[in-house]
């Protein structure tokens, strides 16, 4: 039986930024950053990339993934959700192994990951016995109090939020947002999703990510902040 396999879904295809899963931070392409913190997190007992791309593939195996297959072309359009895909390699495991404790899902466009969160979140699956762990973060300027529709030109608090929302930061509850980067589930929900949810289960926990580590890239702006902040983060580390 195998543990924690972590699973790296990395697509060649990318709307937003061209060539997404290849572009580089702090020297090294975006595929190359959750295979390290994988192969350096001490609860993963495989690294997995599922590609459809021949150029990710060979970069994923430079940098030590397993690419047992190619992910079939219908599972890399822009239309099919990243949790097929994470279901089909859940199936090809099953099928080589037999049984599996987790599937941990790491994306790509979440470079700031540290192998200790994953660590965490595999270590809160076990010990909780939960469906899933996901990675939150703590929403701030974007919070549900905050938000507003268009009627006509009419601006209109938006309908699922109370209309007694308090001004002040400091007196609004604390709200979270998915970082996108870490999914730990249990094999069962994954290969039972019917492209209906997040495929999390019933029971589901949460790892808190810090702002810095849960910046995720889906736009050329949120590829030069990334840029700008690990190139910050590499000047304070010298300095010290």
């Amino acid at each position: 039986m195998t543990g924690a396999v972590a699973v790296i879904p990395a697509r060649g295809g990318s709307k937003g930024i061209p060539r997404k899963n290849l572009q580089e931070i702090g020297g090294k392409p975006l595929v190359a950053h959750p295979i390290e913190n994988a192969l350096n997190a001490e609860t993963i007992d495989r690294t997995i990339l599922t590609t459809d791309d021949d150029q990710i593939a060979t970069i994923g195996k430079k940098y030590g993934a397993e690419v047992p297959f190619m992910r079939p072309p219908e599972l890399a359009t822009d239309d099919v959700p990243v949790i097929a895909a994470l279901q089909h390699c859940l199936r090809y495991l099953l099928n080589e192994c037999g049984d599996l404790d987790y599937i941990v899902a790491l994306q790509p466009t979440c470079p700031f990951t540290l192998p200790s969160d994953i660590d965490e979140a595999v270590t809160m699956a076990r010990d909780c016995n939960c469906d899933s762990v996901v990675s939150i973060a703590k929403i701030t300027d974007t919070h549900p109090y905050r938000t507003y529709m268009l009627d006509g030109d009419q601006l209109v608090p938006f309908k699922d939020v109370t209309v007694d929302r308090p001004l002040q930061r400091q007196n609004r509850p604390d709200v979270y947002g998915l970082t996108g980067a870490i999914f730990v589930r249990r094999p069962a929900v994954l290969d039972s999703w019917v492209n209906e949810d997040f495929a999390l289960g019933e029971d589901v926990r949460a790892i808190v990510q810090p702002e810095e580590r849960a910046l995720d890239i889906d736009t050329l702006f949120e590829l030069k902040t990334a840029r700008a902040l690990y190139k910050f983060n590499a000047s304070n580390e010298n300095k010290n």
